[in-house]
Order: structure tokens, then sequence, then C-alpha cells
């Protein structure tokens, strides 16, 4: 004879649903959106590899080129910016490894 636990076998030991966290589970919600807009810069804004001066606030101290989604630019300024970037640092207006200006 095969002798039993006290409880049976598709029942949880405390009793209930088998759902790990009971049988009342909460729906999550939407999320709610953020009130606040991030401050863009203009669309009017031209990056041009002469005008250090409009360069070197969206760079970081290792002369990196800040992304899109901190910055605020929009892609077409973003692809202007990199070109520009890249442009001083072939002519050596900027270093290439950090965000001093070479004269």
């Amino acid at each position: 004879m095969a002798y039993k636990d006290s409880g049976s076998e598709g029942s949880d030991s405390r009793g209930g649903s088998r759902g790990g966290f009971g049988s009342k589970m909460k729906k999550k919600g939407k999320k709610k959106k953020m009130s606040f807009r991030k401050k863009r810069p203009p669309l009017n804004l031209v990056f041009d590899y002469r005008e250090l001066n409009t360069i070197c606030p969206f760079l970081t101290e290792e002369g990196k080129i800040v992304p899109a989604r901190v910055s605020g630019l929009r892609a077409f300024q973003q692809r202007q910016l990199t070109t520009a970037v890249k442009r001083a640092r072939q002519l050596a207006f900027i270093s290439p490894i950090s965000r001093d200006i070479i004269h």
C-alpha cells in the first residue's frame, strides 16, 4: 500500500491556487507619460567645422559626440554635427582625443 501525504498532489500546501502569488494577481495599468518636454535646440541651428563655438557644447570631456537622445538634436542636425566634428578633427581644429581646441 502506498502512503499519501496529508495534502493532495495537485494543490499547494497553503491551499488555494498554484499561481505562486495567489489568485489575486494585480493587472498592470498604463504608465503615465511625463508632463515635461525636453528643451531642444532651434531648427535653424547649422553646424560648420570652422565654428567651434557651436560644436563644442555637443562634445563630452573625452571628445566624443553626445548622442541625439541626450542632446535633443533632430536627425539631420545630428548628421551635420557628426560631419562637422569629423572634418574639424581631420583639419586639427579639435583634438581627436579630448575636447581641447587646437589653435
